[in-house]
């Protein structure tokens, strides 16, 4: 039976590379700033939640900057003058038998993953939100339409953004490796809305 199938209002999902090696300053404070750990459900956070903010990974940020400049421009094409501004960052430290739980991240509009280290066959999962779901259909065969989750594998460098209420988290860590990650969140900084519509609104980003 012939007939177009379509998506409507996709969930976008950014992919780039860092393109780079990390410089030994950037690898130094990593490992320095991982040594000064909290516990995190599962895993291990930086205890520094603005770790962008440092000169030694100026750089970085710049770089991460640039990409969340270009999701903004590609997938919100606004005339607003307004943009996606980073907030806060953290390191995550995952070792053999840790995880991620499933979460999203609150206050924050386009939240971003750049992979530090890896294992093999590593990468983040994503899953639908069922909060509103009525009903209850075992798939014979996952589709894009039906999955409840996506896995995609990932590699040392790679940078994903995504929006920040997308439900995510790691699966456990088989192997004997300290799994390392960088994460930042973002916001609405300049004037959203319309003056007209009494919807006009002005943010301003510390």
């Amino acid at each position: 039976m012939q007939h177009d199938l379509m998506n409507m209002f996709a969930t976008p999902l950014y992919r780039a590379t860092l393109g780079r090696t990390f410089t030994q300053g950037e690898l130094d404070f990593f490992r320095e700033t991982l040594a000064d750990c909290v516990d995190s459900i599962s895993n291990l956070s930086s205890r520094d939640k603005n770790v962008l903010s440092n000169p030694a990974l100026k750089d970085l940020r710049d770089t991460l900057q640039q990409h969340l400049d270009e999701y903004f421009k590609t997938i919100y094409n606004t005339s607003n003058r307004v943009s996606l501004k980073i907030t806060q960052s953290w390191l995550t430290l995952s070792r053999q038998g840790d995880s991620h739980h499933s979460h999203t991240h609150p206050n924050s509009v386009v939240s971003g993953v750049l992979y530090i280290n890896l294992a093999e066959n590593d990468g983040i999962s994503f899953h639908r939100n069922e909060d509103n779901l009525w009903h209850e259909l075992l798939p014979a065969q996952e589709n894009y339409f039906n999955a409840k989750s996506y896995f995609i594998n990932t590699e040392v460098g790679d940078i994903l953004l995504f929006p920040s209420h997308v439900r995510h988290g790691v699966r456990e860590v088989t192997e004997v490796v300290e799994r390392v990650s960088l994460s930042f969140n973002s916001f609405f900084e300049g004037e959203l809305g319309k003056e007209e519509f009494a919807t006009a609104i002005n943010i301003t980003l510390n």
